[in-house]
């Protein structure tokens, strides 16, 4: 609906006056920008920039490697400096946007010195690297959510695809990919810590570590459909070790604080590293029984926090812990009813409890709203 449209709505419904309703127009009206104008602009901005990288990329073999070294290292230099020119000034988005060009113009450069001296590894190599120079940039100057999932991006992936890559490895490795999981809950300890930078930074490596511990939380739950030996069970015991000890720090630090209320911080940094154990550091057979306490420590979990965020007033968190275990519910009727889905009258069922389940949730969602 435009501006008007709504302003005549109100004054039908007698929330507000036609004076009132003209002065809002005239307030709206001078605040008005020229869309059409700096979007044209901003697009032919855009055309000059692709055609420059055309024309380089076109060339790009007869270009000296030196050059192109050369001409890296003056951006990386040029953003390093326009961040300390802007954060100097006090400028905070200008700061933070050059910021955010280094950390990315790291990996373009890492990139870059692999085609010229022709390098070749695991590409857990190169963002391990990227991490390594960039992140303590980012952390130590970040001030925003943008630079903020930056550097939870980084912290998150280099490691992720480092224990990915070498999970068939056993000794030491083992420690290594423990030290992988660990970082979720290190990113959360992390905001904690930093209790002086700016709230956006803070918040977004606290909801990185979260989404990452929930969503592995989650996923590992399907490895109760899996044969655990109890070889595995001793290697998967070793890994979680860092994990543990990572989230009991977590734990600690945010006990003392305010930040988390104290009825979602248990299960929130108790649960994941839970889930994890008894998933896969308990020797268990493919059979009814294990999927069964899979399906059992899920809901268990989900509904730690649905509860810890009602007491609290999290109606955020709430929902999403209501639609998982709705998720996980409308997946059981797969898990059981698979080969009757491809039928219409199975399709028919599972249409109407997906609805069922939306409608449930949206119905214990709202009144949780009112009663907030």
């Amino acid at each position: 609906m435009s501006l008007d449209s709504r302003l005549e709505a109100w004054v039908e419904a007698g929330l507000i006056d036609l004076p009132t309703a003209d002065r809002i127009r005239a307030h709206e009206a001078a605040r008005e920008r020229p869309v059409a104008r700096w979007a044209i602009a901003g697009l032919g901005l855009f055309a000059v920039v692709l055609g420059i990288i055309l024309l380089i990329s076109a060339n790009w073999d007869r270009i000296p490697h030196g050059v192109k070294l050369g001409g890296h290292m003056a951006l990386l230099l040029g953003a390093a400096a326009a961040h300390w020119h802007w954060k100097s000034r006090h400028r905070l988005w200008p700061a933070e946007g050059a910021l955010f060009l280094f950390a990315g113009l790291v990996l373009a450069g890492i990139a870059l010195q692999s085609q010229v001296y022709q390098l070749t590894g695991p590409a857990w190599h190169a963002l391990l690297l990227w991490l390594a120079i960039a992140g303590p940039a980012l952390l130590l100057s970040g001030e925003t959510r943008l630079t903020g999932l930056a550097f939870s991006g980084l912290a998150l992936l280099g490691p992720a695809a480092m224990a990915a890559d070498s999970i068939d490895a056993g000794g030491w490795w083992r420690l290594a990919q423990g030290a992988a999981m660990a970082v979720p809950a290190l990113l959360v300890a992390l905001s904690f810590v930093l209790s002086e930078r700016g709230p956006g930074f803070r918040l977004a490596l606290r909801e990185g570590g979260i989404v990452a511990l929930l969503a592995g939380a989650s996923i590992v739950h399907f490895a109760w459909a899996s044969n655990i030996t109890g070889a595995q069970a001793a290697d998967n015991a070793i890994r979680l070790l860092p994990a543990a000890l990572a989230s009991a720090a977590a734990l600690a630090l945010g006990w003392q604080r305010a930040d988390i209320p104290r009825a979602i911080l248990l299960p929130l940094l108790a649960g994941p590293p839970l889930a994890f154990a008894l998933a896969l550091a308990i020797p268990h057979p493919d059979g009814m029984a294990s999927r069964l306490a899979g399906i059992a420590v899920f809901m268990a979990l989900w509904s730690a926090l649905a509860r810890g965020a009602a007491a609290s007033g999290w109606t955020s968190l709430f929902a999403v812990s209501i639609a998982a275990i709705g998720l996980r519910i409308f997946i059981i009727y797969i898990e059981l009813f698979g080969s009757l889905a491809a039928t219409g009258g199975g399709l028919v069922a599972g249409g109407l409890l997906l609805v069922g389940l939306s409608w449930l949730w949206h119905r214990i969602v709202t009144r949780r709203k009112a009663a907030a």
